[in-house]
């Protein structure tokens, strides 16, 4: 049977379309800020006919900008979330990586969850959550998000109500509590697993709605590639599994739901922020592709759960009264093998495996990621290998990789022309406390990847730049725009919406087409 959210789907659908007024727009007193990792912007027009639910009340009655970027290289997710919130690219929140994003050893999950420790603690900077504080301190917030850096890094170093989920259940670490909430351990203990056993992922339409093929070789390791596909009959298996599939999502909006009534988000005098990271669609993205019936059919989900979930907040909080934010922190690259059997250009530039036999010869001094060479410089220096010597010696080895376009070291990477855009992202992402040897592009088509079975994002690329970014609610005024905006403009346009002020400079401007 098909697992749907117990809470949130109490109304049928509200009716589109723009209502046309000349009143002065309610000021919003719930922000609900929606990011879904992986969510590619042609999504929206390529499947545009079968959206019922939250996709298409955002196209309908939303400012959608579906020339939307995270303008920045290392498109993965700890760097694309901390941008949206806070108004500044990697390079000023400190946030260049997920290997250098919230793993904190030093805190621990609470309610004895097994799992890694998480924290803001490399996080630099404020964000819109410490903006509204100075001026309400009474404001409540909420962050839930499947992954600990989903959920951490929109909000910053702001201690306070922020979960995300590990060990089959949400949880926190130390650097939030001391223990849980009652109204999470009171979720957690909702036996949702179970339900989950054995449960058969089937298309929700007929077959003929989906233009893709079920069975691409390619896919999910080769294993599992076509529907249906059934999860494990034990807790244990459905946990494993359930990461990729999209129930993930409806028990994440579910919870969040559940959190926006027991902290009585929206019901105050003053702006609230709801803000929701969902992760299934990266997951169910990288085993299966952005160009899979998996990916398509876990929309059509999404799509109708999000729709309920935004009816059930109207029921907490006027419709009126919500302004909801949608974008992505980064997009994907198709699998290289479909691009190869159609004809285009492709590939997988094995950087890890470049990157490892060097470490054979300087102790484990480097770390690769997404086009990216970094180094431990200490071990450099134990094992008498001098840095700079060996960040040129690696950029020459790195350009004459198949599918490599340009590499730079610190040296050069000044070099580049401003209008060269892959310099620029790669400019944006690099903290001036990173000592990186070199940074890469990719050619179009290529991943870096050192073998088959998935695909994934992080380049420079558009298919993992670019993102949707929309407006929905009070105070916005519906539309297509085609203007290029990025990730780092939804914290001052919040702002200003807000009449709050950032206290810090940023990076972002301030859309104002937005605006009614």
């Amino acid at each position: 049977m098909v697992f749907e959210i117990r809470t949130i789907l109490v109304a049928a659908g509200l009716a589109l379309g723009v209502t046309r007024t000349h009143a002065p727009a309610p000021t919003p007193r719930l922000i609900v800020v929606l990011t879904i990792d992986q969510l590619r912007p042609d999504y929206f027009t390529r499947w545009r006919s079968q959206w019922t639910g939250g996709f298409r009340r955002l196209m309908a009655e939303g400012a959608m900008f579906p020339n939307g970027r995270q303008d920045h290289a290392i498109t993965e997710t700890a760097p694309g979330h901390a941008t949206i919130l806070s108004g500044r690219y990697p390079a000023h929140t400190g946030i260049p990586l997920n290997d250098l994003g919230v793993p904190d050893t030093t805190v621990k999950l609470l309610d004895g969850a097994n799992g890694e420790g998480a924290s803001p603690r490399r996080f630099v900077g404020t964000t819109l959550v410490d903006w509204l504080r100075r001026d309400d301190p009474g404001l409540r917030f909420l962050s839930v998000s499947r992954k600990d850096r989903g959920a951490i890094l929109p909000i910053g170093r702001t201690r306070g109500p922020v979960f995300w989920f590990a060990d089959g259940r949400f949880t926190s670490s130390t650097w939030y509590a001391d223990t849980l909430p009652t109204w999470v351990t009171r979720w957690d203990s909702g036996h949702f697993l179970e339900r989950l056993e054995g449960t058969v992922w089937t298309p929700l339409l007929p077959d003929s709605a989906y233009p893709e093929r079920d069975d691409e070789p390619w896919e999910h390791g080769g294993k599992e590639t076509a529907f249906p596909h059934r999860m494990p009959a034990d807790s244990a298996g459905a946990l494993a599994t359930l990461g990729e599939r999209p129930w993930m999502d409806s028990l994440t909006l579910d919870f969040a739901l559940a959190g926006t009534r027991a902290l009585e988000l929206g019901r105050r005098g003053r702006p609230d922020l709801l803000a929701i990271s969902l992760s299934a669609t990266d997951y169910i993205g990288h085993e299966w592709g952005p160009d899979s019936r998996e990916v398509h059919d876990h929309l059509l989900r999404l799509d109708r759960w999000l729709g309920g979930f935004l009816d059930s907040l109207a029921t907490i909080t006027p419709k009126e009264r919500i302004l909801v934010v949608l974008t992505a922190d980064h997009g994907v690259t198709a699998f290289p093998e479909l691009a190869l059997s159609q004809g285009h250009p492709g590939g997988r530039i094995p950087l890890r495996r470049l990157v490892g036999a060097v470490n054979h010869s300087v102790g484990d001094a480097l770390t690769e990621s997404s086009g990216l060479i970094y180094a431990d410089t200490a071990r450099l220096h134990r094992a008498r290998v001098n840095p700079e010597s060996l960040a040129t010696a690696l950029a020459a080895t790195v350009q004459k990789l198949p599918g490599v376009v340009d590499a730079w070291t610190p040296a050069t990477l000044g070099a580049p022309l401003p209008s060269n855009v892959h310099a620029s992202r790669w400019r944006r992402t690099l903290p001036p406390t990173l000592s990186w040897l070199v940074c890469a592009v990719a050619a179009p088509g290529y991943i870096w990847s050192d073998g088959p079975g998935y695909t994934t994002h992080g380049t420079t690329n558009p298919d993992d730049v670019d993102v949707p970014i929309a407006f929905l609610g009070a105070g916005i005024r519906p539309g297509f725009y085609s203007d290029t905006v990025t990730t780092v403009d939804i914290a001052p346009t919040l702002a200003r919406l807000l009449a709050v002020k950032p206290m810090e400079k940023l990076d972002g401007r301030v859309i104002k087409r937005v605006f009614k």
